[in-house]
C-alpha cells in the first residue's frame, strides 16, 4: 500500500483548487454510502482485507481532499456499519485472520458481491457511452472510449 500522506502526484494547480474550494466553504461532508460501497467492492475485488486496511485504502483514494480538509478521514463508526450492511446483503463475507498479532475479521467478496461489482463496472462502461457522460469527460479533459 502506498503511503497515504505522499501527495507528490498532486499538481500545484490541483492543490490550489482544493484550497480554493475549502476557502469558499465548498466542503465535502463525507463520501456517499453508494460510492463507499463501490470502493469496498473494488478494493475487495483485488484482495481480501480487514476493516482497518479498507479504511486506509479509502483514505488513500481521497488523500488530497482529506489533507486539504475538504473531507474527513474514514472512521470506524462509518466503515463497520457499512461492512455489516454489505455482509447482510450477501455481498461480502468475513473470516478470522490475524493482523499485527491481533485477531481481526478479514473481508472478501462473495460470488454475489463479485457479480454486483461486475454489474457496476459494466454500468460504468455503458454510461461512458452516453452523451451526458461524454460531455462530462470532455469538459474534464478525460478520454472516453467508444
Amino acid at each position: 500500500m502506498n503511503d497515504i500522506t505522499n501527495n507528490e502526484h498532486i499538481s500545484k494547480k490541483y492543490e490550489e483548487t482544493l484550497f480554493l474550494l475549502k476557502d469558499k466553504g465548498i466542503v465535502f461532508k463525507g463520501v456517499s454510502k453508494a460510492f463507499s460501497s463501490f470502493l469496498v467492492l473494488w478494493f475487495l475485488s483485488k484482495q481480501d482485507m480487514h476493516g482497518y486496511l479498507l479504511m486506509k485504502k479509502i483514505d488513500e483514494f481521497f488523500s488530497p481532499q482529506i489533507d486539504i480538509g475538504l473531507m474527513k478521514s474514514t472512521k470506524a463508526n462509518k466503515i463497520y456499519p457499512l461492512l455489516k450492511n454489505m455482509k447482510n446483503q450477501g455481498l461480502i463475507e468475513s473470516y478470522a485472520g490475524v493482523h499485527k498479532k491481533k485477531e481481526v475479521k478479514i473481508y472478501r467478496l462473495t460470488p454475489e458481491g463479485k457479480h454486483v461489482y461486475e454489474l457496476i463496472v459494466d454500468e460504468f462502461s455503458h454510461n461512458r457511452k452516453r452523451e451526458i457522460w461524454k460531455e462530462l469527460m470532455n469538459d474534464l479533459n478525460l478520454e472516453t472510449k467508444e
